[in-house]
């Protein structure tokens, strides 16, 4: 085979139930170029290297990566990255699939006439397996005009089995300890250029209970105990590639200040332990100090602002207090114009009159 213009590349455990429809979308792509497929396993337990040999054995575009001990998705996510020889990278996962059979060849052409972009995506249709909820297009499509890059420093609105980018000279220096992996792949390549979009649905997310976010549909607290220190180092990453940018550096630190209180919140609520912050706060003296910081200043705000609704329901009580006094003094003197002669005569003129007699 050419040299590949696109590398597909894709990694999976124990996908067994689902991995037979991922490689059916890589194999049947029609293209005008040669693209290869690169597989990583990460020591299913199951028959997913079994159904990946078989492939394998019968197309010779797929380039299988069967390991025999398991080194977390990140770092095989990342493998793939640096096996990859195309000019662009497609990105798939043994849970995902695609529906367009034309998708890399739509994306490669886009690339190809857009020089100054770094990635392109579609919308994904999002499938729950069991039918929790009902099928659904993410993201938005409503909103692609708006789909920058500071949205995507902001929100990861890209689903990775609708991506495509731009291959770089070095995947050497990627951190392997940040989740989600897919997220911070984003936005390294967005530092190289235009983010592009295609609109038409070419990829499937399937959200089912073996996924490694399934449970933020169920419980986001077992999400951080499992995963948040990995989360809050993803957005130290972030620091290192766009923090000398002050809006960038803005988004961020709201990340990270929310990523803390998040551990913090899970630790006194779920765990009832004191680990989630260990790590965090070793690794990351600089921005632990600044959120001690803001959590400080954020502390004495809120005692400002507390002082200034006590001075104000202070002043309410009394405007309250001296309309209470008025109306008990206009009570008094309209009981006391009541009791009057005078009152009493109006009253009796009022009556004579209703009567006729005057």
């Amino acid at each position: 085979m050419n040299k590949p213009k696109v590398s597909i590349v894709s990694i999976s455990y124990n996908q067994e139930k689902y991995i037979r429809e991922a490689l059916e979308g890589f194999v049947n792509q029609k293209t005008d170029f040669d693209y290869e497929i690169i597989i990583a396993d990460d020591c299913s337990q199951d028959g997913t290297q079994k159904i990946i040999k078989e492939y394998a054995g019968k197309n010779k575009k797929i380039k299988a990566v069967l390991r025999k001990k398991n080194i977390g998705p990140e770092r095989n996510f990342i493998d793939v990255f640096q096996r990859a020889c195309g000019d662009y990278i497609a990105v798939g996962e043994g849970d995902d699939f695609w529906i367009d059979l034309k998708k890399i060849q739509r994306q490669a052409s886009f690339l190809d006439s857009h020089k100054d972009h770094t990635i392109v995506f579609g919308p994904t249709k999002v499938v729950f397996e069991n039918k929790e909820e009902e099928d659904s297009l993410y993201p938005n499509t409503s909103e692609s005009p708006k789909f920058s890059f500071e949205k995507l420093l902001k929100q990861n609105f890209m689903q990775t089995s609708s991506v495509m980018y731009r291959r770089q000279n070095d995947y050497s220096g990627i951190p392997n300890y940040v989740s989600p992996i897919d997220w911070y792949f984003h936005l390294y390549h967005a530092q190289f250029g235009k983010i592009g979009f295609i609109n038409r649905v070419m990829s499937v997310y399937r959200r089912h209970p073996g996924g490694m976010w399934w449970n933020s549909y169920e419980d986001i607290d077992k999400i951080w105990e499992k995963y948040g220190q990995q989360h809050l180092l993803l957005y130290a990453e972030f620091l290192k590639l766009y923090g000398k940018n002050p809006k960038y550096q803005k988004i961020i630190y709201e990340h990270i200040y929310d990523m803390f209180n998040a551990l913090i919140e899970v630790e006194k609520r779920f765990t009832g332990k004191k680990e989630l912050l260990t790590r965090p706060l070793m690794e990351l003296p600089e921005i632990s100090e600044k959120f001690i910081i803001f959590q400080y200043d954020f502390l004495k705000k809120t005692e400002a602002s507390l002082r200034v609704k006590e001075e104000e329901a202070h002043r309410l009580e009394q405007t309250i207090e001296s309309k209470e006094q008025l109306l008990q003094q206009s009570e008094q003197v309209i009981k006391a114009i009541k009791s009057s002669r005078a009152w009493k005569m109006r009253n009796a003129i009022a009556r004579l009159i209703g009567r006729g007699v005057i």
